[in-house]
């Protein structure tokens, strides 16, 4: 029995690759690990300031730039990475979510000018976000506070730690 296995094509190597996207945001948070969210005026959500990495950029790189969009606010220094989470959502392609550690803030000095994209802006508890987004939603903005206190960094998948 011949047992030969055709060398692929490179052209047909690349066509196999796994397909997927990027996203990146930065979390703000005070000194008593309330974080911020956005409302979006596209769907009725809360999300941390960022969004989709575009052709050409880094993680990094689309973090700043959606942080200077979505809130107003320029950025600067080395990053630090918080996690990935590897999301998997039913009406989409997987994308790699980075997560960056953004400033911790003062909310009686912090403001936001927000974009088009969004409407509403808040700085709340894990607790106190849970009704807005809901208790899986809720569940993972736990361990990204998790993570903010202890420097560990998260590995998820669907907001959910790997193994679990």
């Amino acid at each position: 029995m011949d047992m030969a296995v055709r060398q692929l094509t490179y052209e047909e190597w690349l066509e196999s690759m796994a397909r997927s996207t990027s996203a990146a945001a930065v979390v703000f948070y005070d000194a008593d690990f309330r974080m911020l969210l956005l409302h979006a005026t596209y769907e009725d959500c809360w999300q941390p300031a960022g969004g989709t990495v575009e052709h050409g950029q880094d993680p990094w790189q689309a973090a700043l730039r959606e942080v200077a969009e979505e809130t107003g606010h320029q950025l600067s220094g080395p990053p630090r990475l918080l996690g990935v989470d590897w999301y998997r959502p039913a009406s989409l392609d997987p994308y790699a979510q980075f997560l960056f550690q953004g400033p911790c803030i003062d909310r009686r000095t912090f403001s936001v000018t927000l974009s088009d994209e969004h409407d509403a802006w808040d700085l709340r508890t894990v607790e106190e976000w849970e009704p807005l987004v809901g208790p899986d939603h809720a569940a993972r903005l736990a361990l990204v506070r998790d993570a903010l206190r202890t420097g560990q960094a998260l590995y998820l998948h669907d907001g959910r730690p790997v193994g679990s």
